[in-house]
């Protein structure tokens, strides 16, 4: 009997110990550190116009401007590490660049009559924004799988941001001098920064224990004001809602 209840007692003892091994080898492995590399692309259409009294033939005219900001590709990378349990920091940085054409109209006085103010209007090519952002981010990380992995993320961004604006504009004008037309315009690049913040969530699949891809979608974005036309002061929306796509790395 008593050989009996030993045999069964050594039994539940390596068998408990077999389950406790599995339970064990079974949990997602741990990782102390993270690369997200995404190429993406910002989906806001910041569009924004400004306007300004313009001084010529000791009479006021206007000139005012409105500026189309297209959506278009962006870039994003950020690197990070495990601090405690599920929680995670990461600083990340992105570049977004694109066109931004502009239609400018005006009111130009005449040179030898008050109160005759010309109409002209043109179309201005060649202006660009340039946004650069860095993210100091908290993040969740829920490991699913040795393949799967989720993580939400947030916190505040430092943006710095260019805009090529029109500041004046040439006009042709002849003899009876009652029409006039816009030649060109002069153009200068001011430069903003300010805080906003972040908040997203990131996807991944890995191929392997430390290689894979993910899907992020985020919002980043702030307000900062740069010099206009007429040296007056423009509010400016920067960043926006962006999807994202690429590399993800673990170690």
């Amino acid at each position: 009997m008593k050989w009996h209840l030993g045999y069964v007692l050594a039994i539940t003892i390596m068998s408990g110990g077999s389950l406790s091994a599995q339970t064990v080898t079974s949990q997602p492995p741990r990782f102390h550190g993270f690369v997200v590399v995404n190429g993406g692309y910002q989906l806001a259409s910041n569009d924004f116009a400004d306007g300004a009294t313009r001084r010529q033939y000791a009479e006021d005219g206007r000139i005012d401007t409105s500026y189309k900001v297209k959506a278009g590709p962006a870039l994003d990378i950020a690197g990070g590490a495990h601090v405690w349990k599920q929680l995670g920091v990461s600083v990340g940085v992105s570049r977004f660049s694109t066109s931004t054409p502009a239609t400018l109209t005006g009111t130009v006085p005449h040179p030898f009559f008050f109160n005759r103010l010309r109409s002209v209007s043109g179309s201005v090519s060649g202006l660009k924004r340039e946004e650069l952002a860095v993210h100091v981010q908290g993040r969740g990380i829920l490991q699913l799988s040795q393949r799967f992995e989720v993580m939400v993320f947030g916190g505040p961004s430092f943006f710095q941001v260019k805009q090529a604006v029109v500041a004046d504009f040439t006009i042709s004008e002849s003899y009876p001098y009652d029409d006039a037309t816009f030649q060109s315009a002069t153009t200068s690049e001011p430069k903003a920064s300010r805080i906003g913040f972040n908040a997203g969530g990131d996807v991944a699949f890995f191929f392997s224990r430390q290689v894979g891809v993910g899907a992020t979608a985020q919002y980043a974005g702030t307000t900062v004001e740069v010099a206009a036309a007429g040296g007056s002061k423009r509010e400016l929306k920067v960043g926006g809602g962006k999807v994202g796509f690429g590399l993800r790395l673990r170690f």
